[in-house]
């Protein structure tokens, strides 16, 4: 509904621009956002108006109430309505490439397993669009594209091929996009798929081993820093000022509950979030 009133509102301004937004168009693909770029800009555009009018109008209604420099208040509650608007739109114009992102490292993190059990269920001589319509019924982001790939053949009446290359065109994992080619390939030529997908899985399952190896020599990298710089250091810091304390004087105390209640487990939240965000396991 929205897009259809941001459409009437700002189609005509977008449309003649519309060549400047193929990236974007992209990016609106690889996320499985239905809109065309016009549209999406259009309900940027009717979003960043909106968050203007609230800003101005609730900066305004508050000057108001509460400052008698009104001339300056009002230049800075306009001010503030077009960061705001400018906020809004940047924020959206970005994140079609964010959430594709998002999508890409999941599909990556599952594609040595979902290829190891799309070569399984290809051992039973499966057709291709049932072999999509099987791991379809698997969770995650690879059973997605596998889910509109058999909905393009079952419900659009799309053959396999056709089908295959919209997919493959279509998903912002440029490995997942790879074993979907190769499969086109060996489909049209009647090779046997599953051989190929055997191939894939025990290559896919090689870079995994190696991702492992990898994860586990940042883990020992990060620990070490972790536990130096932190720990060791908290500790060196906390005994040092106890010592020092009564010579230089000064609340010590308060710093000390600070890093021993704050600085510390934020630290570690984050140390733990980024070991989780480096992890191949997802």
């Amino acid at each position: 509904m929205i897009e259809k009133i941001s459409y009437k509102i700002f189609g005509g301004i977008v449309n003649p621009y519309s060549d400047y937004f193929d990236n974007l168009s992209l990016q609106l693909k690889h996320a499985a956002m239905k809109y065309s770029s016009e549209e999406y800009v259009s309900v940027l555009l009717f979003s960043s108006l909106i968050t203007f009018i609230v800003v101005i109008l609730a900066g305004s209604f508050y000057i108001t109430l509460t400052t008698t420099y009104a001339f300056y208040s009002y230049t800075l509650s306009i001010v503030l309505s077009f960061v705001a608007a400018g906020g809004v739109f940047l924020i959206g114009y970005f994140y079609p490439n964010i959430k594709a992102k998002g999508i890409q490292a999941k599909i990556n993190k599952n594609l040595p397993f979902s290829t190891i059990y799309m070569a399984t269920a290809a051992s039973s001589d499966v057709t291709p669009a049932d072999l999509f319509k099987i791991v379809s019924l698997k969770e995650g982001e690879i059973g997605k594209e596998c889910e509109r790939i058999y909905r393009d053949i079952h419900m659009l009446g799309m053959d396999v091929s056709t089908a295959i290359t919209k997919a493959a065109n279509r998903t912002p994992s440029a490995k997942f996009s790879e074993l979907l080619w190769g499969m086109l390939s060996v489909i049209r030529r009647g090779g046997n798929i599953e051989e190929y997908l055997s191939g894939k899985a025990s290559e896919a399952m090689g870079d995994y081993r190696r991702s492992l190896n990898d994860y586990s020599k940042q883990i020992s990298f990060y620990t070490e820093i972790y536990v130096t710089l932190v720990i060791v250091g908290t500790l060196f810091f906390i005994v040092l000022s106890s010592i020092m304390s009564p010579l230089v004087g000064g609340d010590i105390l308060m710093m000390q509950t600070f890093l021993v209640f704050f600085f510390i487990p934020l630290v570690s939240v984050g140390f733990l979030l980024l070991l989780k965000n480096l992890s191949p396991t997802g």
